[in-house]
């Protein structure tokens, strides 16, 4: 019973791992594959669930860090700004969708984004997923 336990948390820590290492992996084929393919904007857990208050510091914080990932990957030099609105799905971790405005980069780019990042529950780990424009 107890072989059968350890069994089972070491499938779903390979599984966590692999997830987590997903991104990355996908990430150093991204600069020659097209914008399109990094598309995900529904994650893979189900309903998103709209965040009451977009404003929470979390909230804003993980706008502002998945704008600081998405330059320094893609070197476009963005300023947050703000999220203006949120939706969370749960899973292995949270995915967070983000809704927000930055300045600068392409100006056809235009300043509304959509950021998904997934943020791991216990040791708050962060992998940004997409960031497009919306």
């Amino acid at each position: 019973m107890a072989s059968a336990r350890v069994l089972v948390v070491l499938v779903l820590v390979v599984a966590a791992v692999a997830v987590a290492a997903f991104p990355f992996s996908c990430a150093a084929g991204a600069a020659a594959a097209p914008p399109a393919t990094r598309r995900l904007l529904r994650a893979l857990g189900g309903v998103w669930t709209p965040v009451p208050d977009a404003g929470d510091p979390h909230i804003q914080e993980l706008g502002k860090w998945a704008v600081r990932t998405h330059d320094r990957l893609d070197g476009d030099h963005l300023v947050f700004r703000h999220v203006s609105r949120a939706e969370i799905q749960g899973g292995v971790g949270v995915d967070n969708r983000l809704h927000l405005k930055a300045a600068g980069g392409d100006p056809s780019a235009g300043t509304s984004f959509v950021a998904v990042v997934w943020e791991s529950a216990g040791s708050g780990t962060r992998t940004l997923l997409s960031f497009d424009s919306e």
